[in-house]
């Protein structure tokens, strides 16, 4: 096919959807059998636009993730997300000012957490990061404790089952 007649969004869109069918990037937790290897990164503050930089850090992570599935391991690659204070609260009053009653403040400042998640999260699945969404968390919410423990057990041991199954939709 000349290059002139290519669909890339097509040829992305069959690709990404053959993926997600076969849930290539899943950590296996029953698997006893290969070695284990968890991508335990600080989790990114959701307080702008995914950037050069953004896209640059979290290639590096995927192509470790890459290299070691590759490499007949079973890879946890979570998304975390560091929903907490004040990078959030710069940004919430910049746009909605400094007088806004506390619950209000509180449910803008979640309001804007879960816009920017959303749009970073788009971005990151445009780019074809081979992240388990499955094993999504954000330091809002109470498990998210849990499983940064559970992830540090995982990474210290040659054959184990992550607890990261404390899943969460959105921020609470």
């Amino acid at each position: 096919m000349a290059l002139d007649k290519l669909d890339c969004a097509k040829v992305q869109e069959k690709w990404m959807k053959a993926w997600a069918d076969d849930k290539i990037y899943w950590f296996d937790e029953k698997d006893k059998e290969r070695s284990c290897f968890v991508i335990d990164t600080p989790p990114p503050f959701p307080t702008g636009e995914f950037h050069t930089g953004s896209t640059l850090n979290w290639g590096y992570i995927d192509f470790a993730a890459r290299f070691r599935r590759m490499n007949g391991q079973n890879v946890l690659f979570p998304q975390g997300w560091d929903c907490h204070g004040f990078p959030t609260e710069v940004k919430v009053e910049k746009k909605f000012g400094k007088h806004l009653p506390r619950e209000e403040f509180r449910e803008k400042c979640l309001e804007f957490t879960r816009g920017n998640i959303a749009s970073i999260k788009e971005q990151m699945n445009l780019l074809g990061f081979s992240i388990d969404w499955r094993h999504e968390y954000y330091t809002l919410d109470k498990s998210s404790t849990r499983c940064c423990k559970c992830s540090r057990t995982a990474s210290s041991t040659a054959r184990s089952t992550p607890c990261c199954s404390a899943r969460s939709a959105s921020p609470q």
